[in-house]
């Protein structure tokens, strides 16, 4: 009989009595929230997968038309790299927080890592609004931009982008320890007061002002494609050498519309993390020394199981930004949907034109058109 007593002590104490804080908490939370660390372990997991392949194909495609003067292109490949980069340390920390490998407890390590994960962060919403003022003014001052872009602009703007992303997270240097074996952190009130400014300025200013300057653009490029079709005489509105070499010149940049879809899908996934962030101080987890049947009736627990399902939600919500950008370009760039299905022309569905074998041959099919033409349109083109 006190065998049993003692086995069932035991059992009730045995997140009490894990080898390191890390451990004790995933074991309290996978015995109160099951079904939300197995949210958060496997739906990660769909979302490495799905941004590793996307990102890649995103620079393969991008990177074939990049030019000095279309540089949004080259912010979108430095942005897919940037989403990589963040992925791969995001694996690093999903093993320390989900699964309690002791991934980043290293001391040196834990503080160079959280540089590399707070600058991967910043870099997100500092290209967006580069691209965004980029293409306000190409809209606003076509004729001024072109003539900076030929200066090789958009390598030195990411360089700047880079250079700022990385001042601002150096402080992490400063903010991160190994206690007790674990690295913890951070504990100080310049890190708590740092951090409420630089991720105000980083994920709630800068992407609103993003969205703002993209309202902005989309309306301008509006006004002014009626003005111009207003001074055209009307035979010449449906087609227009101008138009055509307008069209030929952006037909393979990323468009106004790709750009602001890609800022608005940041600006909706980035807020709610950033609140969830900032609320986490008031949702503290209560004492890991507690039995399980203490912690069932404690109203601090409690309190926490509510904000960590919620926070997990919002997370995994947060992260699919870093993952889906393939989608939106899939979506609004018809460079970029003909450039993937020619890269997945042995998927039969994706083929340019399915009643056509071997390469896609865009000439044999304009003189096949023109051929089957009456004469008097054929003269009209």
């Amino acid at each position: 009989m006190e065998n049993i007593s003692e086995s069932s002590n035991l059992t009730d104490y045995r997140c009490a009595m894990s080898s390191s804080r890390g451990k004790a908490y995933i074991c309290i939370i996978s015995e109160f929230a099951p079904m939300t660390v197995w949210f958060d372990r496997y739906v990660t997991i769909f979302w490495y997968c799905v941004g590793i392949t996307g990102n890649s194909l995103t620079i393969k495609i991008w990177s074939r038309r990049v030019s000095r003067l279309n540089i949004s292109a080259l912010y979108l490949i430095v942005l897919a790299f940037t989403d990589l980069f963040y992925l791969f340390l995001h694996v690093i920390q999903e093993l320390k927080f989900a699964w309690g490998v002791p991934s980043i407890d290293i001391a040196g390590w834990c503080q160079v890592y959280f540089v590399f994960y707070m600058f991967a962060m910043y870099m997100s919403p500092f290209l967006i609004l580069g691209f965004t003022i980029e293409r306000f003014l190409s809209i606003k001052s076509p004729f001024k931009s072109q003539r900076f872009s030929v200066t090789n602009r958009g390598p030195l703007e990411i360089s700047g982008i880079t250079m700022l992303a990385l001042l601002l997270a150096i402080p992490q240097m400063f903010s991160w320890e190994i206690i007790q074996g674990e690295c913890q952190g951070p504990h100080h009130d310049f890190y708590a007061v740092w951090s409420w400014i630089s991720d105000s300025l980083v994920f709630v200013i800068f992407p609103v002002t993003s969205l703002v300057l993209n309202s902005l653009v989309m309306k301008a490029a509006s006004k002014a494609d009626k003005k111009r079709q207003s001074t055209l005489p009307l035979n010449r509105r449906k087609s227009t050498p101008e138009k055509s070499a307008h069209h030929n010149k952006t037909k393979h940049s990323p468009s106004t519309l790709t750009l602001l879809c890609v800022s608005f899908y940041r600006i909706i996934t980035v807020i709610p993390v950033t609140i969830a962030f900032a609320l986490q101080g008031e949702f503290k987890p209560g004492s890991l020394e507690l039995s399980l049947s203490e912690i069932k009736n404690d109203d601090v627990w409690s309190d926490h199981f509510v904000w960590y399902r919620a926070k997990k939600a919002v997370d995994e919500i947060g992260l699919s930004q870093y993952s889906c950008n393939i989608f939106i370009y899939l979506i609004t760039a018809t460079h970029f949907r003909h450039e993937m299905k020619r890269l997945f022309y042995f998927v039969p569905f994706m083929r340019p034109d399915a009643g056509f074998s071997g390469s896609f041959n865009r000439t044999s099919i304009e003189l096949s058109f023109l051929r089957n033409k009456p004469k008097d349109k054929v003269d009209q083109l």
